[in-house]
């Protein structure tokens, strides 16, 4: 039987190394391919993934009635995801270091997510997480100075 911990921590792990391999293959696309053709591919390449993981992993494979359980969220979602494939290849295109793109949309990303999640969805804040935004500010601040 798996631990509590690994279940825990399996999807941290997952998402950090898709985050790796993400950044690393948006700042190694060439600079003569159009980011457009390969967000096509990128898309044709999750959804082929995505379907045979349904089949895979869910026990009710009635993938229409499933369907019919769908709402806004798998638009939202898909708008998403191609603002931020975009955004980070230009990111890279117009010079942002790996070592430096990443790390400050995810702080500036905590940042507002924590206020989102105290405003909308009633979530409380300690002087210890404040402290700890305004370190992530500061550090924002000097990571951008060179």
């Amino acid at each position: 039987m798996l631990s509590a911990s690994f279940h825990l921590y399996w999807p941290l792990a997952l998402v950090v190394f898709a985050n790796v391999l993400y950044n690393l293959s948006a700042k190694s696309i060439p600079r003569d391919c159009s980011p457009w053709t390969v967000l096509v591919v990128t898309y044709l390449t999750a959804s082929f993934l995505s379907f045979i993981s349904y089949f895979l992993f869910e026990k009710d494979r009635d993938f229409l009635a499933s369907l019919a359980h769908t709402n806004w969220t798998g638009f939202a979602l898909g708008l998403s995801m191609v603002g931020l494939e975009v955004g980070y290849i230009f990111m890279y295109r117009t010079g942002w270091k790996i070592s430096v793109a990443s790390l400050l949309v995810n702080v500036l990303l905590a940042v507002l997510l924590l206020f989102i999640g105290l405003v909308f969805y009633r979530e409380h804040l300690n002087m210890r997480q404040l402290a700890g935004i305004c370190l992530c500010l500061l550090g924002s601040f000097l990571i951008m100075q060179e």
